[in-house]
């Protein structure tokens, strides 16, 4: 940690993202204010003031958490990360707890767990390992390269505390906001013709009026130097900058369950959009244009076979083909059927839960 010409105290953070979009998460906390210095898979690695630990936490709408990174440096055995943990030179009181991170099948797991509780506890008198702490030291293993951290955010921010309906696949708010922004999407009509829970309507308005992440909590609150004061006048800055405008966002679904469920769930995320039952093969019977169609179709895994899913995928297509010439597309899938329909602006690849998923950007 060093300070700035004004003496303000300079920290160095980790945000997690979804692999494959990291520069589009690393946009966002420059806007924030961060000085990005590194992007490895899935971690955006950037230093700022402390007041970020804030920043990031209320307003991101693509990074998962913010870790205050105490310790970095390439690993390729157990006394590697003893090492750099020794040389760290952590201050840490009370009760904590150490989780490794990733979806990485982690060789050392447990052996990375037990090394940094046992190097913190031997420079700090006053730590207890308590598996209920709220304090965290979070451990990544990246090609090598070791990373640990202070968490601060708790439950990640994918939870954005509004899901009151539970679809049977929900998808990732944090995805849903990655498409919405990789779209270009500035305000413009936007439709989910396979809307589910209202995700990506809900996150859609919530980008669109500027919404920060205000129907959840943090843990940065039960952390030592949590200032209240500068808590709330963060807090305060980013209610300001709400924009309560109307935006013409929808949704469509043919599970009438779902569509109730879309209603409530954008009722407590306070999100003025409509939501309505309808079949995307027929969407033009439901609206005569749209600018941008955002959309998370179904991958067949819990609704039908294969053949099935690809039947539903080429009479959307033809749909889109047919009523809605000159639209901004852009929709996720674990099959490539959407590249032998349209012209492909872009593609991106992820991995989401436990399939390889494209992103595609259309024009149609």
């Amino acid at each position: 940690m060093l300070k700035n010409d004004i003496g303000e105290l300079i920290m160095d953070f980790i945000s997690t993202t979804i692999h494959g979009f990291e520069d589009i998460s690393a946009r966002e906390i420059s806007k924030i204010g961060g000085k990005i210095e590194k992007i490895i898979s899935g971690k955006i690695i950037y230093s700022g003031e402390e007041d970020l630990i804030y920043r990031v936490n209320y307003s991101s709408k693509n990074v998962f958490r913010v870790v205050i990174l105490l310790g970095m440096g390439e690993a390729r055995s157990i006394e590697d990360i003893r090492n750099i943990v020794r040389n760290s030179k952590i201050d840490v009181r009370g009760n904590f707890e150490v989780k490794v991170e990733g979806e990485g099948n982690f060789k050392f797991r447990k052996d990375i767990e037990y090394v940094v509780r046992e190097e913190i506890l031997k420079n700090n008198t006053n730590a207890r390992v308590s598996s209920s702490s709220e304090m965290r030291i979070l451990c990544y293993l990246e090609n090598n390269i070791f990373l640990f951290g202070m968490d601060t955010t708790g439950v990640g921010l994918n939870k954005r505390g509004y899901q009151i309906y539970k679809h049977p696949a929900p998808l990732n708010p944090i995805i849903a906001s990655l498409l919405i922004t990789w779209s270009n999407w500035k305000n413009e009509k936007l439709i989910d013709p396979f809307c589910g829970s209202g995700t990506i309507p809900i996150e859609a308005y919530h980008l669109g009026n500027r919404i920060p992440n205000k129907f959840r909590v943090f843990s940065f609150k039960n952390l030592p130097f949590y200032s209240e004061e500068e808590w709330m006048g963060i807090k305060r800055h980013y209610d300001r900058k709400i924009k309560h405008k109307s935006l013409d966002i929808g949704g469509i679904d043919k599970d009438i369950n779902h569509v109730e469920g879309c209603k409530k769930n954008a009722q407590k995320a306070e999100a003025k959009i409509s939501c309505i039952r309808g079949f995307a093969e027929n969407l033009h019977l439901y609206l005569s244009n749209a600018t941008f169609i955002i959309t998370n179709p179904p991958f067949g895994l819990r609704i039908g076979s294969k053949k099935d899913i690809f039947s539903l995928y080429e009479k959307f297509a033809e749909e889109l083909e047919e009523y809605f010439s000159g639209c901004s597309f852009v929709v996720i899938t674990p099959y490539p059927k959407f590249e032998k329909y349209f012209r492909i602006i872009e593609k991106r690849e992820f991995f989401y839960g436990n399939l390889d998923v494209f992103a595609y950007k259309i024009k149609i």
